[in-house]
């Protein structure tokens, strides 16, 4: 072979191993981060496994690499490495931290993607307006909702039954006789081992949950406009004191109610040690997961949150909404988007009920879909969401919260009277109301 041929078969052959290696590269697929708390979750984690695995496989050249955050931590954990510069390509959050992020630049607008599918008020019409004031700012649409729930009351029914309790409480004077009565040993002669409720007075879940007492009342701890506290008000007096009463004279929740978060209240409704709790819909596949004995979706009802005067019209309870944001400093802005899109449509809507007992942010999904209207429990919850409110959307919202909530913690402790207690909880929210953000 001449010295021609062969370097002629070589560069034939070299052309050929680069060619290889150059659409090797070219077909390598595009990785995005999505962060969740809810991927360290049993139900929750299976669920979205699920979802991924469908996405891969209708978007071969995109992977999706989860990265599961501590709800706790997850504010601080974006926030430290958005301003780094970093951060997941895809994330959740919930609706209170949303318009924080929003000023300080960490969520893409998703107007402009929106403008080539149709426009932004055609691709939005299907969402409940509230869930599109959250995410909406200035013109701008700067995530997409994902699942949206009122908080409601899951009670027991034949514990209540057992003591003579036979529907769920309407009022509230009705609500604490009935948390009386199921205060009480389980087996004759033994220990009080049982109790009628717990409030979740612990970082994790108060701000959804106790503030539906307020509100029961006729108060709540913010004015409608955000702009100054209600705690002054004779229904947050009455609300704060039917707290405190039923946990230190009444004795109706179990010992250690300070701690008790969201989960824990859980695990008490699960392993039947309370009868009442206030609830969102995800309680149901959770506490199920929990104890498999109690048959949790037959045992557990819900109703709507008790209310002081039940003729009255006023918000009784809060929301929750989970909602689906891209880091505008994603270098895979286009795969972000068909993952948002995805997650966010009407079948996965579907799926996340079906799978996690959720109710959807789309009203078609929710007054249509065969599965929602053939339950009980997620047509009243769907009904009660016309009756709930987002807690202030405003960047004081979380120290406001942070300040209510040990004001409970003085109360319940006798550190203070509740009287006082609640006196100074006014002062201090009116002054971080006042401060410059």
């Amino acid at each position: 072979m001449s010295r021609i041929g062969w370097t002629r078969r070589g560069l034939l052959a070299s052309g050929v191993t680069l060619s290889a290696a150059y659409i090797a590269r070219a077909a390598d697929p595009v990785t995005i981060t999505y962060s969740d708390w809810h991927l360290a979750e049993p139900v929750w984690g299976r669920s979205l496994a699920e979802a991924f695995a469908e996405f891969e496989t209708q978007n071969p050249g995109i992977k999706i690499r989860p990265e599961p955050v501590a709800y706790g931590q997850r504010d601080v954990r974006y926030s430290t490495a958005f301003r780094a510069g970093r951060g997941p390509d895809v994330f959740s959050l919930d609706s209170n931290p949303v318009k924080q992020f929003v000023r300080e630049g960490w969520l893409m607008d998703l107007a402009p993607l929106m403008a080539k599918e149709g426009g932004v008020s055609a691709w939005t019409a299907d969402f409940y307006e509230p869930t599109m004031q959250v995410v909406g700012e200035k013109g701008g649409v700067f995530g997409i909702p994902k699942t949206y729930v009122p908080i409601v009351l899951f009670y027991n029914k034949p514990m209540l039954a057992a003591v003579g309790v036979n529907s769920a409480p309407e009022t509230w004077a009705q609500f604490g006789e009935a948390a009386r009565k199921l205060t009480r040993a389980s087996q004759p002669g033994g220990p009080i081992d049982q109790w009628g409720t717990t409030m979740v007075l612990g970082q994790g879940g108060f701000d959804l949950r106790f503030p539906v007492v307020l509100r029961g009342f006729g108060g709540d701890i913010l004015t409608s406009d955000y702009t100054r506290s209600r705690l002054d008000e004779p229904a947050a007096r009455e609300a704060f004191n039917f707290v405190v009463n039923l946990i230190n004279d009444d004795k109706a929740m179990p010992p250690g109610v300070l701690q008790v978060d969201a989960n824990a209240a859980r695990q008490l409704l699960a392993t039947k040690r309370i009868g009442m709790a206030f609830e969102a819909a995800w309680a149901y596949p959770i506490v199920a997961e929990m104890n498999k004995e109690l048959d949790a979706w037959n045992t557990l009802q819900v109703a709507p949150v008790p209310m002081k005067d039940r003729s009255a019209k006023h918000i009784r309870s809060t929301l929750n909404m989970k909602s689906l944001h891209i880091n505008p400093k994603t270098q895979q802005a286009e795969a972000a988007w068909k993952l948002v899109r995805f997650l966010t449509d009407r079948q996965r809507s579907e799926k996340w009920y079906v799978d996690n007992n959720l109710l959807s942010p789309r009203r078609s999904v929710n007054a249509e879909f065969p599965k929602i209207q053939a339950s009980a429990a997620a047509k009243l919850m769907a009904q009660e969401l016309e009756h709930s409110a987002f807690m202030p959307l405003i960047p004081q919202w979380p120290e406001i919260n942070e300040t209510f909530r040990q004001s409970v913690h003085a109360a319940v402790t006798r550190a203070k009277k509740p009287e006082q207690a609640l006196a100074d909880a006014h002062k201090q929210v009116e002054t971080i109301l006042q401060r410059k953000t």
